[in-house]
């Protein structure tokens, strides 16, 4: 009997190892919103190409909503596990008593540049090295397209907007244009004077011969906004509180994407977003690539300085009903020791 017994615990412990390597063995899927297809989502586009997400035992289904906005929408509704997207929509989010958390800060600079269609610069006699005032002056009767309304562009667009003395919708209108195709047709077939997205998309104009580059956040052309709530992947707070380990997971594989984008060539890393953007001229992709590796944060962390100048952003665009505290939609608890 003792045998017995012995042999079935033996059987039984076996069985649950076989379970448990198997459970171990296939990965777990995740959903992810972004907002657009763009070099500011190099550290996701990192993660898959080079194993990361894989390393954490993570399948992560990378779904693009052509715009900021519906991502958020998506996470808030329980539709994704996760969205990796700017800031402010999680501060507006707050405030309108939808809570949603940043675990990681992987884009902490402002990565979205302006573009003004060339006869626009010329009727406008602005040029690429015309003073920033100067510039943003200029926008007065224009025309300026966005991705879409509720996108970092639509808030950036208001702000500049109001920074350069004039009312949105008044003085400049703004209006929806997409992301991608649609955006370089817009701006190219002249719908609109000018327009803002993240990189190379305003760059593909410009060396298409439509445009000029009117604003390059990228270099820092406005110094008033030297850390920005760039790219951070968001989470709900339940997520957080029943399920820690996948969000550690995620955190870690977007850590070491950037990790191993900083330690590497910008021929490596072009090499490695390659298909992603493989319709791009390669020099516009070098040249973008390049743009981008000084605005990844090397250790993920989300600093109250980026915080405060994304709500400067806000405020001055009129978006802006109450501050809200640092601790209240950031953690770095989950970021690697």
């Amino acid at each position: 009997m003792k045998r017995f017994i012995s042999g079935v615990l033996v059987t039984l412990f076996f069985i649950a190892f076989l379970s448990n390597s198997v459970q171990a063995q296939t990965p777990r899927k995740v959903k992810l919103t972004i907002p657009v297809v763009a070099l500011s989502m190099t550290p996701v586009y990192l993660a898959k190409a080079k194993g990361f997400f894989a390393e954490e035992g993570l399948d992560v289904d990378v779904t693009s909503t052509g715009g900021g906005g519906p991502d958020i929408r998506a996470l808030i509704a329980g539709e994704v596990d996760f969205s990796f997207t700017t800031g402010d929509n999680v501060i507006l989010a707050y405030q309108e008593g939808k809570p949603l958390v940043m675990v990681v800060s992987a884009l902490n600079k402002l990565f979205i540049n302006w573009a003004m269609h060339k006869e626009v610069a010329k009727a406008k006699g602005i040029t690429e090295t015309t003073p920033l005032q100067e510039k943003l002056k200029s926008l007065k009767g224009l025309i300026v397209g966005m991705t879409n309304p509720a996108a970092l562009t639509a808030h950036l667009a208001h702000f500049v907007i109001r920074k350069a003395g004039y009312v949105p919708q008044q003085d400049v209108q703004i209006i929806p244009i997409g992301a991608g195709p649609t955006w370089l047709a817009a701006l190219e077939n002249r719908k609109v004077d000018v327009a803002l997205t993240a990189p190379p998309v305003p760059e593909t104009a410009i060396a298409r011969g439509h445009a000029i580059m009117f604003i390059n956040n990228a270099k820092g052309e406005d110094p008033s906004i030297s850390e920005f709530l760039m790219e951070n992947l968001i989470a709900r707070p339940e997520t957080l509180k029943k399920d820690p380990d996948l969000v550690r997971r995620m955190v870690r594989a977007l850590v070491k994407a950037n990790k191993w984008a900083l330690s590497s060539t910008p021929e490596q890393v072009a090499e490695a977003l390659k298909p992603t953007f493989a319709k791009t001229d390669p020099a516009i992709h070098m040249a973008g690539v390049r743009a981008v590796l000084p605005t990844l944060s090397s250790d993920g962390r989300t600093t109250e300085r980026s915080v405060q100048s994304t709500q400067d952003i806000l405020e001055v665009a009129g978006l802006l009903k109450k501050r809200v505290a640092y601790s209240e939609i950031v953690t770095n608890d989950f970021l690697p020791k």
